[in-house]
């Protein structure tokens, strides 16, 4: 899985394995319709009162901000699935068969930059529609207004709506009070930037084009999640590597353009 969702083009990860390309992708949509059938067991809010204020510890050490439960954020995914209404025998292109959508990613994440809850939903590019709505559409509003949380709060960033339990920057702050909330504030909801950060490092695919209709892509999405949390619970090193690799690339292709720029096709001659 971490091969075939990382950065790698999707025929050299097969040859990696020794398997075609069909091959893998079934390989890789039966793992993640495995791992996202298991989403309630390695994707969940605190339920138990010592979860809860665990949690709540972990945050208030960040800058002393109490009762946060949770940050919340949102982005979108692209996806590219078949559109089963074009056939071969039209005299169009192949590719033209091909239907580029994007889907909706709420989470929900804790200080430890582990996602706690996951809200998918598919797009009609045709209907733009805020953060805020998106939001009021998820399952984790309808928890937060039955008071399954008893007072606990969620930050949310500049593109949310304020409530009594979602909490989002003062704009702009008049008192030195509305400052230091926005302080506290801004040092908390790092933890979600990170927590996506570090999902988008771990599986590049995330930040490229999923193949594959909405179920299936759903199923990934979930899959990369569970992944996610796994590898936060096992301390993996390997998104330090990633990193360190990143730079490696950058650094070289750095050298490349001032050769270039230094000797011209020259460079590419010798």
């Amino acid at each position: 899985m971490n091969f075939s969702f990382y950065q790698q083009h999707p025929k050299l990860t097969a040859m990696a394995h020794g398997v075609s390309l069909k091959t893998l992708k079934k390989i890789t949509r039966r793992i993640a319709s495995v791992l996202s059938s298991k989403a309630s067991r390695y994707i969940r809010m605190p339920a138990t009162l010592s979860e809860k204020e665990r949690m709540m510890r972990s945050f208030q050490e960040l800058a002393n901000m109490p009762q946060v439960i949770g940050t919340l954020l949102q982005t979108r995914v692209r996806f590219q699935s078949k559109d089963s209404r074009v056939h071969a025998t039209d005299d169009v292109r192949r590719s033209q068969a091909n239907t580029k959508e994007t889907v909706h990613m709420q989470l929900v994440c804790d200080a430890d930059y582990k996602i706690r809850d996951l809200d998918i939903r598919l797009l009609d590019e045709g209907s733009p529609i805020t953060d805020t709505e998106m939001f009021s559409l998820s399952k984790i509003k309808e928890r937060f207004e039955q008071n399954e949380f008893r007072g606990r709060i969620l930050l949310g960033n500049e593109s949310f709506s304020c409530s009594s339990y979602l909490f989002t920057p003062v704009k702009l702050p008049k008192s030195l009070p509305e400052e230091l909330y926005n302080h506290a504030h801004s040092v908390t909801y790092a933890s979600a930037r990170k927590c996506l950060n570090i999902l988008m490092l771990r599986f590049g695919i995330l930040g490229s084009e999923v193949l594959g209709s909405f179920g299936s892509v759903k199923q990934t999405i979930t899959a990369l999640a569970i992944l996610h949390n796994m590898a936060m619970d096992w301390s993996d090193p390997s998104i330090g590597k990633i990193i360190f690799l990143s730079f490696i690339s950058i650094y070289i292709m750095y050298i490349n353009l001032k050769l270039l720029f230094r000797y011209g096709n020259q460079y590419f001659s010798i």
